[in-house]
């Protein structure tokens, strides 16, 4: 089974995904998500209800564009990730498959580090970067793999 996409969504993917990840980084930096984009939304879980306060199944005020910025960084670079080559072959997807292991070997490995290191507020901060840290591997590892093998 081939659970790849059309070739026709790497370009715009993968510029969606390669422009998103600094601007977020950027906001995200400089605390700015919460002071762009605020909107009601229905949230099922409010900060005070998971520690027993009332809370949640409510209409909140929040700012959403953390939330936009996180489905365009994982949706474009999973698209991008698992778009076919123009010529996809048995190589190509050895060189995936090898791309995809090693950079969950790394990411996990990132993250055991830090559980050791970072503590607190700034340990859930690392959670998050982990979210896209192994769509941003795998893309690094991939494309210079292919490089390298479309070189040789």
């Amino acid at each position: 089974m081939n659970y790849l996409f059309n070739n026709k969504w790497k370009g715009i993917s993968g510029w969606i995904f390669y422009l998103t990840i600094p601007v977020g980084m950027y906001f995200f930096f400089r605390e700015k998500f919460d002071e762009i984009f605020t909107i009601k939304v229905f949230s099922i879980f409010s900060n005070d209800s998971l520690f027993g306060n009332s809370g949640g199944m409510e209409w909140i005020e929040n700012g959403f564009l953390d939330e936009i910025f996180t489905f365009l960084i994982i949706v474009s670079g999973i698209i991008n990730s698992f778009t076919k080559e123009k010529i996809e072959d048995e190589l190509i997807s050895k060189i995936r498959m090898e791309s995809l292991v090693l950079s969950l070997y790394v990411n996990y490995g990132l993250l055991l580090v830090s559980n050791f290191l970072v503590f607190g507020l700034s340990y859930f901060n690392i959670l998050v970067f982990h979210l896209f840290t192994i769509l941003i591997l795998f893309n690094l590892i991939f494309r210079y793999k292919l490089n390298i093998h479309y070189k040789s």
